[in-house]
């Protein structure tokens, strides 16, 4: 498989983003030697934030996102590497799933889910597997906003363990139920700010 792809990502990335140039070249790369499939996607996410969850109206970000995944399998066990990039409303919102990319109230990130696991189950036109392993997020940008947050407020990294249970079926299809579970706190003022949440996603393998 080529590397031109990773290595011009490599070109456009600064050099404070150039590790998430060099995971999409790892992941690529193995791809291209091993046994694998490729998991194009895309979902809804609703997050809290462990500090409001106190509050009176709790705490619910909804949010979207898009990337992929390279499920790379060796007798049913399973690792998966990816590249995601997220958006969390900044607002406390009552609708926990949303997939609207049109407002502009948003936090923006990138994600490296590094995931191992097994596909318990393997029948002809479906499959299902139990992952789980760490993520690695990345601070890109923040939408103007009414709630007093700028850009020099996040944390440029912030790390979370997560699960999955990933299933497969029509031979092209994939849909996920993912839990992340926040390390470290995103808002540098905040010391409780982990993000915490849930992911639905649906997918296309090839």
């Amino acid at each position: 498989m080529s590397l031109r792809f990773p290595f011009i990502l490599m070109m456009c990335f600064s050099m404070k983003q150039s590790i998430l140039a060099i995971v999409i070249a790892f992941c690529w790369v193995t791809a291209g030697q091993a046994q694998s499939i490729f998991n194009l996607k895309t979902g809804v996410d609703t997050w809290s934030l462990q500090d409001e969850m106190d509050s009176p109206n709790g705490s619910s970000h909804p949010g979207q996102f898009f990337g992929f995944d390279v499920f790379i399998e060796k007798n049913r066990g399973l690792f998966v590497p990816g590249f995601q990039y997220h958006r969390i409303s900044v607002l406390n919102e009552d609708e926990k799933f949303n997939y609207s990319f049109n407002e502009a109230h948003h936090i923006h990130y990138f994600t490296i889910p590094l995931t191992f696991g097994y596909k318990f189950l393997d029948f002809a036109n479906w499959n299902m597997s139990g992952l789980a392993g760490g993520e690695i997020h990345f601070f890109y940008d923040l939408d103007p906003n009414d709630v007093g947050l700028d850009d020099d407020m996040f944390h440029g990294v912030w790390t979370a363990v997560t699960g999955v249970l990933h299933t497969e079926f029509a031979a092209f299809i994939t849909a996920d139920v993912k839990y992340h579970y926040g390390l470290q706190p995103i808002i540098t003022i905040r010391d409780d700010s982990k993000l915490s949440g849930w992911t639905l996603a649906l997918g296309l393998r090839f």
